[in-house]
């Protein structure tokens, strides 16, 4: 599971970035280790809005780049790319209808086979809940799975 060091940094990138969401990825190493690396949220910017009509503070589009050069870097090193985080700034932790057809990738099945996605909620600034989904291929769906409260890490 994601480990308590990992869930601090979520947690503090969340409230830094707070009202914006923030974004990032859990990367694990060759031996299944997971670290969390923080990526820039460019919605609203010319480069974002190729992806999203979203605001930094409605949405999020991951810097391409970044996204590339820490997911080839986890893949050299015998690592991969274990989950995809963002927040929700005062709306709560859930899987929104657009977060589901980013996940989709626009199709049926995931563009991110076996990646799970770390909804944080960040309510005036403070965290206040997590849920962690992933991709139920009986159900044909995301559902939620189980994670340690990141509320103590705030």
């Amino acid at each position: 599971m994601i480990p308590d060091d990992a869930l601090r940094e979520i947690a503090r990138h969340a409230r830094e970035t707070y009202p914006a969401e923030c974004c990032g990825l859990l990367l694990a190493d060759a031996s299944g280790a997971l670290r969390f690396q923080a990526i820039q949220n460019i919605a609203g910017t010319a480069e974002g809005s190729m992806t999203s009509d979203r605001t930094r503070r409605d949405g999020y589009v991951m810097d391409p780049k970044a996204v590339l050069e820490a997911v080839e870097a986890a893949d050299r090193s015998g690592g991969r790319l274990w989950g995809i985080v963002h927040s929700h700034p005062d709306v709560g932790a859930y899987f929104s209808s657009e977060d589901r057809d980013m996940a989709l990738g626009g199709g049926e099945e995931p563009l991110w086979p076996g990646v799970r996605y770390l909804v944080v909620s960040v309510s005036g600034g403070r965290v206040d809940g997590a849920r962690l989904y992933g991709w139920d291929a009986a159900r044909r769906d995301f559902r939620e799975e189980e994670l340690p409260a990141i509320t103590s890490f705030t």
